[in-house]
């Protein structure tokens, strides 16, 4: 039953069972099957299907919260039995990127107040190099952000939480034909060149030979669609942030390259390894 909320979660906050299956790692089959395993076992739909898409139904988003409470619970149950709850204390400093504030980190903080309810939190907001500095000098214990393209200090250590793809985006009414195409003939909005992100698109460029008319950059994934939407041009951003958990206000064309993606990692000290704030943050993101 976990496998399959953590499933039905992941379709909820990406709006579509392909997404959700490329986010997670299954097919599209495995995700339908498991969603149809779910409203089995509770007698109830939670979803409105059409040619088109789906649409979570009233039964639906009742489930949802309280599936993303079985599953914050649930972490905190694969503690090993000689884990001492009281021993999690403390402050803890977490450097973040905008789209892991709006993803993954609220679920991963309401989780920490369930396994560690003497420990306190803070949040730190930055763009992935100022993180890795913030780390470095101690001005945050840990960072949810993006694995850098550039070499980072021995003590910083990063593991692994997802992998995200990147996306083309286009307003709504363009007619699309390819990819190279549609970024090649129509004004291009940047993520920002400073960014990680930013240098993964110039890099994805000059491999595919595509030449763009880059007419801004922004740093900020919702503001980047929200230019889109409004027809100012196109852009490649990773399928991530707010613009995701509602129905996309742009067309979304997926680029079938799975070496285009982005690595969410948590970030620390080596030194700081066995820490209750390190290990609690681990704990709740599955590490």
């Amino acid at each position: 039953m976990i496998r399959e909320l953590k499933t039905f979660v992941a379709v909820c906050e990406l709006d579509s069972f392909a997404a959700a299956a490329r986010h997670i790692n299954l097919t599209q089959s495995a995700v339908s099957a498991q969603i149809k395993t779910l409203e089995d076992n509770l007698g109830l739909s939670l979803f409105t299907r059409s040619a088109r898409a789906i649409t979570l139904n009233p039964q639906g988003t009742r489930v949802l919260p309280i599936a993303k409470e079985i599953l914050a619970l649930y972490s905190t149950m694969q503690l090993s039995s000689d884990t001492d709850i009281a021993s999690y204390y403390g402050q803890l400093r977490i450097g973040s990127i905008n789209s892991v504030q709006v993803g993954i980190l609220p679920e991963a903080l309401k989780a920490i107040t369930l396994l560690a309810p003497l420990m306190q939190t803070e949040i730190v907001p930055g763009r992935a190099v100022e993180l890795f500095e913030k780390l470095e000098v101690g001005e945050i214990d840990a960072a949810i952000t993006i694995q850098p393209a550039f070499a980072l200090p021995k003590d910083i250590v990063t593991q692994s939480i997802m992998t995200e793809p990147y996306v083309l985006i286009s307003p709504k009414k363009w007619p699309f034909h390819s990819l190279r195409q549609t970024l090649e003939q129509h004004p291009f909005i940047h993520y920002t060149l400073q960014s990680s992100a930013g240098a993964k698109i110039n890099k994805f460029f000059k491999q595919q030979d595509i030449k763009v008319n880059t007419i801004m950059e922004i740093n900020d994934l919702d503001a980047i669609v929200r230019m889109v939407e409004s027809g100012l041009g196109v852009a490649l951003i990773p399928y991530a942030g707010l613009w995701i958990r509602s129905t996309p206000p742009v067309q979304i064309h997926y680029l079938g390259d799975n070496s285009l993606v982005r690595e969410v990692v948590l970030a620390y000290r080596y030194s700081d390894r066995q820490q209750p704030q390190i290990n609690a943050l681990k704990q709740v993101l599955g590490l």
